[in-house]
């Protein structure tokens, strides 16, 4: 069962923390992780002891610390900063190890070989953090974030070609990353269709044309 005053103060701290765009990020983390609780327990495919207090917890305070150190190794601060919290509401101790835990290895790829020792709460974590960048609005983050690192470069259809492929193999790379099967259904056909449109934009650009 879900303790509603702890989740609502987490809620509440990172919403007053983050930016309106963290804190619409990390709400549909949680969302995410929610909906692949109830398929992994629907379907039965995997041992369902989920601890649900963890998981939400985890997936409301997993960037914490971004709003004033950024992305680098986020993972680690955000995973202290949830400790710092926790401990002053008081949380149990095992429960606080279940968030740190999910939160410190929210943020990379597991090892295939890996995957099954790892945590049921720390492999649905990063799945549901994972969700949204299979998607064509991805596409649009790239760009921009490539526009700010080099606003003065001239890009042409080949140049433009070759950042598509790169964007390409990392969704592939991403997808194949995904640990739980509900979650490789749930983003297949929005990364099916990203693929689509991407070769078809690549195949467009093999002629180099200047953008």
């Amino acid at each position: 069962m879900i303790d509603m005053g702890v989740v609502s103060a987490a809620a509440q701290y990172v919403e007053e923390v983050l930016s309106k765009e963290g804190f619409r990020h990390v709400s549909a983390v949680v969302a995410n992780c929610k909906m692949l609780v109830a398929e992994i327990e629907g379907q039965g495919e995997e041992n369902s002891n989920i601890d649900l207090n963890a998981l939400i917890l985890a997936g409301y305070l997993h960037d914490i610390s971004t709003a004033a150190q950024g992305f680098h190794d986020h993972q680690v601060k955000s995973a202290e900063m949830a400790v710092e919290f926790l401990q002053e509401l008081d949380a149990p101790a095992e429960l606080i190890n279940k968030v740190e835990r999910a939160i410190l290895t929210h943020a990379g790829p597991l090892p295939a070989e890996q995957r099954e020792s790892i945590p049921l709460e720390s492999r649905i974590l990063y799945d549901a953090d994972k969700l949204g960048r299979l998607s064509g609005l991805a596409i649009i983050t790239s760009f921009i974030e490539l526009g700010s690192r080099f606003p003065n470069r001239a890009v042409t259809g080949e140049v433009l070609a070759a950042i598509l492929r790169h964007i390409e193999e990392r969704f592939v790379e991403l997808y194949q990353s995904l640990n739980t099967a509900p979650a490789r259904e749930m983003a297949k056909t929005k990364f099916g269709n990203t693929l689509a449109f991407l070769d078809g934009v690549i195949e467009h650009l093999t002629d180099a044309t200047p953008v």
